[in-house]
């Protein structure tokens, strides 16, 4: 390690131990990888560039493997997305920077798709549906950590070891059901399965919320998931029949408080998101990034609308996922579906691309876009793919 490295390292390794002083605990724990989240010029700025640049001119290195977050472009296609220059190359610096470091440059916010981590592998997450799906779905352990913390972390290898990361922080805090006539509603496709998660995020806030009775279909937990942390500060959901720690016939279990979401609590958590979708003036999928059986899907419908949707749509996705279904989906003929590789509309500066009002699957999409001035319209995505599109 170069002189001017160790030096970033030890003060990487001291605010890692300083945060988890503050936090707790003066003990830390070796990380296998880290996912940065903080990668966005949109999102961190100036500020953020310089603090990334400080580190990376210092000899600043990972010594775990680490991967990256979407940014606010697509690196190859910024220029259908109209955006200005500056934006574009302080974005491209910043990913420079970071690969750099060490980093892979694979610009998503589903790197559990590409490289999934193992049972009780401690990672460091900064990318709130990627730390739910790890602990959720997985059983690794990552708290839901900043993305200039995961920066440090994986620059010194270790994280603060409590939260999540240790068995008495994922134990069950509250019981959550949804009444029947919530599960009739998603079935008969009057709301998005996201909706559930948001609602869930809404009315538990914190802690390890546990659903022992629950029809989610596999396919849709990563949009519940997401919804959750959208609209909560929770890392971890124990959901029965899919979480391994449930699974296991001594999952321990003490009495917890229970709480009964109704179909009215669900229907009003969303209640900002039901604009009229006939205004709309985009379909937006992709949040997370669409996996490559979505990808196939949602290519198989608009194959049979000859690749003319009624509306334009916005998908977003990894260039590892789009690859994964071949080159020969990106053809010049469609005019009103763009596909946006590295980056997610949440995250890159959509002003400039002309849209205002936005129909989307996504309800933590739906938040992020109305916090940024947008209508958003909240549906199953087979409404908006048999309806909308």
């Amino acid at each position: 390690m170069e002189e001017e490295g160790k030096e970033v390292y030890k003060e990487a390794l001291e605010v890692v131990r300083k945060v988890s002083e503050s936090l707790g605990s003066g003990e830390l724990v070796p990380i296998s990888r880290a996912h940065i989240s903080g990668v966005s010029y949109v999102n961190i700025g100036d500020a953020g560039l310089e603090f990334i640049r400080d580190l990376a001119e210092r000899g600043g290195r990972f010594r775990v493997a680490t991967t990256l977050n979407p940014v606010a472009v697509d690196l190859e296609k910024w220029k259908e997305m109209d955006v200005p220059e500056e934006i574009v190359s302080k974005q491209k610096e910043i990913v420079e920077l970071l690969v750099k470091m060490g980093a892979k440059p694979t610009l998503t916010c589903t790197p559990y798709l590409i490289d999934p981590p193992k049972r009780g592998e401690q990672v460091a997450w900064g990318e709130s549906n990627a730390v739910l799906y790890a602990n959720s779905v997985l059983g690794a352990r990552t708290n839901r950590e900043g993305g200039p913390l995961t920066i440090l972390e994986a620059i010194c290898g270790k994280a603060p070891y409590l939260g999540l990361r240790i068995d008495e922080g994922r134990k069950p805090t509250v019981e959550v059901y949804f009444e029947k006539e919530v599960w009739k509603a998603v079935e008969n496709r009057k709301i998005p399965y996201s909706a559930l998660g948001y609602s869930l995020g809404l009315a538990v806030g914190r802690g390890v919320p546990l659903l022992m009775e629950t029809r989610l279909p596999f396919k849709h937990i990563k949009n519940f998931l997401a919804a959750v942390g959208a609209s909560s500060s929770i890392g971890l959901v124990l959901i029965r029949g899919l979480s391994p720690e449930v699974k296991e016939s001594n999952f321990y279990r003490e009495k917890v408080e229970k709480i009964s979401l109704s179909l009215t609590e669900v229907e009003d958590s969303i209640e900002k998101f039901r604009k009229k979708a006939e205004k709309a003036d985009a379909v937006f999928l992709g949040c997370p990034h669409l996996s490559p059986s979505e990808l196939r899907e949602i290519f198989y419908f608009l194959e049979k609308k000859g690749w003319t949707p009624r509306k334009k749509v916005i998908l977003s996705t990894s260039r590892w996922a789009l690859n994964q279904v071949g080159g020969k989906i990106c053809r010049e003929k469609m005019d009103k579906v763009i596909i946006l590789s590295d980056t997610c509309i949440v995250v890159s500066p959509i002003e400039y691309m002309n849209v205002k009002h936005v129909v989307t699957d996504s309800a933590k999409a739906a938040y992020y876009l109305s916090n940024k001035g947008l209508d958003v319209t909240l549906l199953p995505r087979k409404t908006i793919l048999g309806d909308i599109i």
